[in-house]
């Protein structure tokens, strides 16, 4: 019989593609992806995004439904111009990425910090009891 080797990091699904809602109009389409590491510890799920030259004021992070979306959008800067530059390899514009958290969390307890270009969102599981113990009477 063959081994399968279990990942708990499968069944984190990463749904970018999931259709924005009718009551929100979606502004402008996808140009461009950050990078995003998701992982988990034993009571909360950690995401962090790499959005370097991303200003914080130009970032939208919200949950619904145990799914994080992440929205925002890197500028292109307007004192140089385009002419100008020898080589553009960087992305701009605006980005979208959603992700589906497999376990309930709790949503009001959910932190997120912004610091040299890296953003981190920690979500805290709902605490469950493993294991209970129930007296049995006769």
């Amino acid at each position: 019989m063959k081994r399968i080797k279990w990942d708990p990091f499968k069944d984190i699904m990463i749904v970018d593609d999931f259709p924005e809602p009718v009551s929100e109009p979606k502004v402008q389409p996808c140009t461009w992806s950050p990078a995003v590491d998701v992982y988990e510890k034993p009571d909360t799920v950690v995401l962090t995004a790499e959005l370097p030259g991303v200003h914080l004021d130009d970032i939208l992070l919200t949950v619904q439904e145990n799914v994080i979306s992440l929205k925002g959008e890197r500028r292109f800067e307007k004192e140089v111009r385009k002419e100008s530059f020898y080589r553009i390899e960087r992305n701009y514009g605006y980005f979208c990425r959603r992700f589906q958290i497999p376990c309930d969390i709790e949503t009001a307890q959910i932190s997120a910090t912004f610091e040299d270009g890296v953003l981190k969102v920690v979500v805290p599981k709902k605490s469950c009891e493993k294991k209970v113990e129930i007296k049995v009477e006769g």
